[in-house]
């Protein structure tokens, strides 16, 4: 058992841990990980701590995913730079359904179990004052990075969100023996008031791990609550293409951390593929490798094989007419996977100025300017072809009767739909 430390340090997903744990982890222990439905998704930055779950569930650990839905009505400050917006009770039952049926997949392949911490409603407020407040010193708490960062603007309601999460664990170690608590580097000091809590009403020793952090390209967190670029796990948030070209576009320094992290490959299959990525970097294997195995586990394998089969049709460079070389069943895949407009037509002939196309609803460019301004840098393509700005979309112009394709810089595509 004590090996699943040696395997998730080498992949890079310990940044903290508690003294003592990999003495524990020689038998079998329970354990959970944490999730607050704030928002109607979970993001890749989730999918770490799902990863995590998952080795320390093959290393035969029971594991618990929690999800916080009364946790989510206070708010969790760590990370935050500001107070956040309360949920309405609404929205938290709509964000708690579809958050519980993204991780049941996960739950359902690996046979983890999902709780909810519905526990904390049957709380009164002063019992809770006199069995976990009276745990904790004020020095102890406004010591707490979540807390010691807004000092002067975090509220009470946020100040009380560290022992929740601490009852939290408290319940758990006493209904279901867990003594490890995971989650994203941000929730140390939560984790630790949990261990705090149990200590002091238990006297015994419980522990916390914690992964790094994955973070976007201005070097802020993936959160549920800052939309921002996140790479979302919901396939209507973010399209299962975009989803895939995410990881096709990590650079060769972030796909030798990410392989290790995201894919479950073993220490000498990895460091292989490694080798062979360095010999022919422009191949991008470790990139394909990552975008594959990730694919396949927040979607399906028959989503990849779609994708994938997309992948090489926009990308050849040997497209010549696309006529010829795009299949009736390739658009029926383009219209799920890419951003599509349908535009009616009317009896009258087919006679669009491609400038007014391209700005229609903001869905392509946002205006003219911006289309003269890419064009001069041939970084639009209308079926894969340059074109002047005068340019007047006629019938000749569609695919298969109705469609034209857009190209927008190296990677981005749209399909135009015309009914």
């Amino acid at each position: 058992m004590r090996k699943i430390i040696t395997e998730i340090k080498w992949r890079g997903l310990i940044l903290n841990k508690t003294n003592g744990l990999s003495y524990i982890l020689n038998r079998k222990v329970s354990m959970y990980s944490g999730f607050d439905p704030t928002y109607s998704s979970l993001h890749i930055g989730n999918l770490m701590s799902i990863i995590l779950s998952i080795h320390f569930k093959n290393y035969g650990h029971k594991v618990l995913f929690l999800l916080g839905t009364s946790t989510s009505l206070i708010g969790d400050p760590s990370g935050k730079k500001g107070e956040r917006s309360l949920i309405k009770r609404h929205d938290l039952c709509l964000y708690y359904r579809q958050i519980r049926q993204q991780l049941f997949k996960f739950s359902n392949q690996f046979n983890i179990p999902i709780l909810n911490n519905n526990w904390n409603n049957k709380i009164k407020l002063i019992d809770f004052s006199r069995k976990i407040g009276k745990c904790f010193s004020i020095n102890y708490m406004l010591n707490k990075d979540s807390v010691k960062k807004r000092l002067r603007s975090i509220s009470f309601t946020e100040f009380t969100y560290p022992l929740l999460q601490a009852y939290d664990f408290y319940y758990l170690y006493q209904k279901q023996q867990c003594v490890l608590q995971i989650g994203g580097s941000d929730q140390w000091g939560n984790i630790t008031c949990g261990i705090e809590l149990i200590k002091n009403k238990t006297q015994t020793k419980v522990h916390g791990l914690t992964h790094p952090l994955l973070t976007k390209s201005d070097g802020t967190k993936f959160g549920k609550t800052d939309n921002g670029d996140n790479i979302w796990l919901d396939p209507k948030l973010t399209s299962p293409y975009k989803f895939y070209q995410f990881w096709i576009n990590r650079s060769d320094v972030q796909a030798k951390q990410l392989i290790k992290i995201f894919t479950f490959s073993n220490k000498r299959a990895i460091y292989k593929l490694i080798t062979l990525h360095d010999r022919a970097p422009c191949l991008r294997i470790l990139q394909r490798k990552i975008a594959k195995a990730t694919t396949i586990l927040v979607h399906s394998k028959n989503t990849f094989t779609d994708i994938y089969h997309l992948n090489n049709l926009l990308f050849n460079p040997k497209i010549t007419n696309l006529n010829t070389y795009f299949r009736p069943k390739d658009f029926f895949l383009l219209k799920q996977y890419i951003p599509c407009k349908t535009i009616r037509l009317n009896s009258t002939p087919l006679k669009v100025k491609i400038l007014d196309l391209l700005i229609l609803d903001n869905f392509i460019c946002q205006s003219k300017t911006e289309v003269l301004r890419k064009m001069k840098v041939n970084s639009l393509l209308l079926n894969m072809k340059t074109f002047f700005s005068d340019y007047v979309i006629t019938k000749k112009d569609l695919i298969d009767h109705h469609f034209i394709i857009i190209k927008k810089g190296k990677k981005n595509f749209y399909l135009l739909y015309f009914k």
